[in-house]
């Protein structure tokens, strides 16, 4: 796996968990995920799937939070300016706040760390698409685009 994060690659069983997590990644779906973003926060936004691309995307938070507001207005009081790591990882803790009242289960919801140093980025698709989901059921929003079966990794 590559790591493209400040810690030093662990050994070992941790190791061997990280490529598990970062083989769950799927660059088209992260492509439809993007391109939902774009549609939902009607911004301009790179829907280059790869992974590197995808977490730099996303990585401040501050995209998260505007999709959040475009879905529920007010729902994040206010977006910090990615001046420090603390503020966007405080942007993205918003988020996920957000995303579990509108229904995103805990346990597809991810951590800021798997975002922000792009340890699990799988998880953060996860979230996404879970709340694709909860917002066209409950708020009749169109939720983000399904990848074909034929391009799905490790079916």
């Amino acid at each position: 796996m590559n790591q493209d994060y400040h810690r030093p690659r662990p050994h070992g069983l941790a190791g061997a968990v990280l490529d598990k997590q970062a083989s769950k990644f799927n660059e088209d779906e992260a492509k439809l995920l993007l391109e939902w973003i774009a549609d939902v926060t009607k911004e301009e936004v790179n829907t280059n799937g790869e992974r590197k691309q995808f977490q730099e995307t996303l990585r401040d938070g501050s995209l998260l939070c505007r999709l959040i507001n475009a879905i529920k207005p007010g729902s994040v009081k206010k977006i910090m300016k990615p001046l420090s790591n603390f503020n966007c990882m405080e942007n993205i803790n918003q988020f996920c706040t957000a995303a579990r009242s509108l229904g995103v289960p805990d346990e597809e919801t991810f951590q800021s760390v798997d975002l922000f140093d792009g340890r699990d980025l799988f998880s953060v698709t996860v979230t996404l698409r879970s709340l694709g989901k909860k917002v066209e059921k409950s708020l009749g929003i169109p939720g983000p685009k399904q990848v074909s079966k034929d391009k799905i990794y490790n079916a």
